[in-house]
């Protein structure tokens, strides 16, 4: 039968006899009173093992108290968080760079010059100071000039204060 037809049809295509659901309580009831078995058979086909009620108990506690034996797989492995930690650690480092603008300024010669003429440091704490800030860089040329008793006592009397060296 097609779809498109459906919609004419009238009846369910079942039929009850007449005045059965009438009569269907009394006759049930009688059926039951008569305590009647179907002929042929005298068991019900259901056996209960010997002693199944003393040993259930048991078993089904051992079943529950039995280990699973199943693999465990985390969800969060080592190997995932070295990746999450690493990257974390890479964009606050990016962070730090990028978005740290501090405004330090650049040192001149004269501001360096000024400090040394300002502080009260002597010659040997002024070697030390510059021996331990590794001043001296790869391209940082000495030009060494002869020693001479003359050129040492000129310089000192053009540019030394006598005071100093007596004191």
């Amino acid at each position: 039968m097609k779809k498109d037809k459906l919609h004419n049809i009238n009846s369910t295509g079942f039929k009850a006899p007449k005045d059965y659901f009438e009569s269907f309580d009394e006759k049930l009831m009688q059926r039951l009173e008569e305590n009647i078995s179907i002929k042929g058979i005298t068991a019900t086909g259901f056996n209960i093992p010997k002693d199944y009620f003393d040993t259930v108990e048991s078993k089904i506690l051992d079943k529950v108290n039995e280990e699973n034996k199943t693999k465990v797989i985390s969800l969060f492995s080592r190997k995932h968080m070295y990746y999450v930690s690493g990257i974390a650690a890479s964009l606050l480092f990016l962070f730090a760079i990028f978005i740290n603008n501090s405004n330090a300024e650049e040192l001149s010669v004269e501001m360096v010059e000024s400090y040394f003429a300002d502080s009260d440091l002597d010659s040997y704490e002024l070697a030390e100071l510059l021996s331990d800030a590794d001043v001296l860089e790869d391209n940082f040329t000495l030009i060494e000039t002869e020693y001479n008793e003359e050129n040492l006592e000129e310089y000192l009397l053009e540019n030394a204060d006598i005071e100093a060296f007596l004191e």
